[in-house]
């Protein structure tokens, strides 16, 4: 006998008039009959509510809920249909869930990762059918749905893909097509395809210009108008955790994206212009494989000192150079190498660029005043045997960073000069007494990099007379300071042309060329004696140092760069 309270009675009578209905194929249901699926919906949700009040839980009927997408992004899509968990309200780290089946291990898992997360999880009951409904908009929301944005690209499908994006003429008529977000994971892509360190967007009165820095060298790529650069500005924003409604005062955020299956953190920088904030996006992938100093384009003489100076027990090794000279890189290659069991390893940086195993890495925030100064100040508390500081920057940071090298520990930094000699008169005119300089310093990297030639459309062609004539004077000059030299007047040098590879520039890649100072005795004694520019120089030269210009000459009569290139970074030889 049925139970009568269990609705089984109601539900057999409905299924029978329903059935009984169907007489004639224009009226299949009697009117104020309702459809076998809507009466079994009803008592599913009915029955649902019971049990809610049974387990003391709130009752939802997620299906009739409208999802905000923002609240889905809480639950990765994949985690949501394992653990059949749907968010439906947020406000701060409260979050309201509903489940089927809070006993489900797959749910419990959900929603430990949530607490784990920090979010306060308030959970609902709902129907199984309600919880199938809601994972169909779930999925179907262009915020996890996207179309295929390559994300992950065959191998056999990237020459069509980088084809389709080498001039990148079509995006913004792209743009126009796709939601804010979809469109800045397609420049995203982009800038990733094309091998870009930086994406810089710069407004003007009726266009937004887009230009790609790639291998060192801003491309202008693209267009944009106002209209649809305000969506991609405002999701650039809110990617990167900006303030949404401040447009007058500079602002920076990061942000992090899916590639290839690596993660790439965005630092994102902004300025008020008359036009519109302007934005400069750095890319940083993760998982970056750290170069040998010889794949980095150290050789000769400057790879023996820097090889020497990653060995050393205490001291001050400094990289310098320009913005975008590759000194985080070097530096990171040179913590690799001192990267062991036996050594206790921090950083102090502005931002973590990229991130090392077996390294302790901490962020300065001068907001909250914790600075390059004083940050070194509390890592030297935790005992460490190498110290690295992004930047000196003044001289509270030049002395606690001399303390440091001359009481044991491996200081390793980067400074702002033209030269590597250069560095020492910067330390003193920041104030740093020279009898700290002396004693505290051991090796100098100045440092830039040239654009490698592309090796598919580049050609042997015959020097010119006025090239031969430069080849000449530097590398004499070089054998005259350094007799063990082996350099020769090349009969050919690379000209560039430009094909498909190489995006039509002549260039793939970017190589270093450095001048490295090792701090000798002779050179501690001309600091401690205030002594001028040209005679360090000139001490420096008999320890055989290549400046940066000769190195160039060198790399260019091998084959690697061009001499347009050594002139374009070189402004400075000693």
């Amino acid at each position: 006998m049925a139970d009568k309270n269990s609705g089984t009675t109601d539900l057999s009578a409905a299924q029978a008039a329903a059935q009984a209905g169907s007489k004639t194929e224009d009226n299949p249901i009697p009117a104020g009959t309702k459809p076998v699926e809507e009466v079994n919906r009803e008592f599913q949700e009915k029955s649902t509510l019971k049990r809610a009040k049974e387990l003391g839980l709130p009752y939802i009927d997620i299906a009739r809920t409208p999802l905000n997408p923002d609240f889905l992004k809480i639950i990765d899509i994949q985690d949501a249909k394992e653990g059949r968990i749907i968010p439906f309200f947020s406000v701060g780290k409260k979050v309201r869930v509903a489940v089927d089946d809070k006993n489900n291990p797959e749910t419990k898992k959900i929603i430990k990762k949530l607490e784990d997360r920090g979010y306060d999880v308030n959970i609902n009951l709902a129907s199984s059918a309600g919880i199938d409904d809601a994972l169909d908009i779930y999925d179907s929301s262009q915020v996890y749905k996207k179309k295929k944005i390559v994300e992950s690209v065959e191998e056999k499908d990237i020459q069509t893909y980088e084809k389709e994006i080498a001039d990148l003429a079509d995006l913004p008529e792209k743009l126009d097509k796709v939601t804010a977000e979809e469109g800045l994971n397609l420049i995203n892509i982009g800038a990733m395809k094309t091998k870009a360190s930086d994406v810089h967007f710069e407004p003007e009165e009726e266009t937004v210009p887009v230009r790609f820095r790639i291998d060192g060298v801003l491309h202008k790529v693209f267009e944009l108008p106002p209209k649809i650069y305000s969506k991609i500005s405002e999701q650039l924003k809110y990617q990167s955790g900006m303030q949404l409604n401040v447009a007058t005062i500079p602002q920076d955020g990061r942000y992090v994206f899916i590639f290839n299956k690596r993660k790439v953190a965005v630092r994102v920088a902004s300025i008020p212009t008359p036009y519109g904030e302007a934005f400069v996006c750095r890319y940083l992938p993760a998982g970056k494989k750290f170069l040998t100093f010889e794949e980095l384009g150290f050789q000769g003489l400057a790879l023996k000192k820097l090889e020497k100076a990653s060995n050393i027990s205490q001291g001050m090794v400094l990289v310098t150079g320009p913005t975008g000279s590759g000194k985080s890189t070097t530096l990171y290659s040179v913590l690799s190498k001192m990267n062991n069991p036996e050594n206790k390893i921090i950083t102090l940086e502005d931002p973590v660029e990229y991130y090392m195993q077996g390294v302790t890495q901490s962020q300065i925030n001068e907001k909250k005043d914790y600075t390059f100064a004083n940050g070194l100040r509390s890592i030297l508390r935790h005992d460490p045997d190498i110290v690295m500081i992004g930047e000196i920057r003044d001289l509270k940071t030049a002395e606690t960073a001399a303390q440091a090298a001359l009481t044991g520990h491996v200081l390793l930094s980067t400074l702002h000069t033209n030269s590597a000699i250069e560095s020492i008169p910067r330390l003193i005119n920041m104030g740093l007494p020279p009898f700290m300089v002396a004693p505290a310093l051991n090796t100098v990297v100045a440092q830039r990099l040239v654009r490698r030639v592309c090796e598919k459309c580049s050609t042997l062609e015959p020097v010119s007379e006025s090239e031969k004539n430069e080849f000449k004077e530097i590398f004499e000059n070089l054998k005259k300071v350094n007799p063990g030299t082996e350099v020769e007047v090349p009969e050919k040098i690379p000209k560039v042309h430009g094909c498909d590879a190489c995006s039509n520039t002549g260039y793939k890649g970017r190589v270093v060329i450095a001048e490295v100072i090792t701090i000798t005795s002779e050179i501690k004694d001309l600091i401690l004696n205030n002594s001028s520019s040209v005679d360090l120089i000139k001490a420096a030269r008999k320890e055989g140092i290549v400046t940066l210009r000769e190195d160039g000459f060198i790399k260019a009569a091998q084959g690697v760069t061009t001499l347009e290139e050594v002139h374009r970074v070189t402004n400075v030889a000693m």
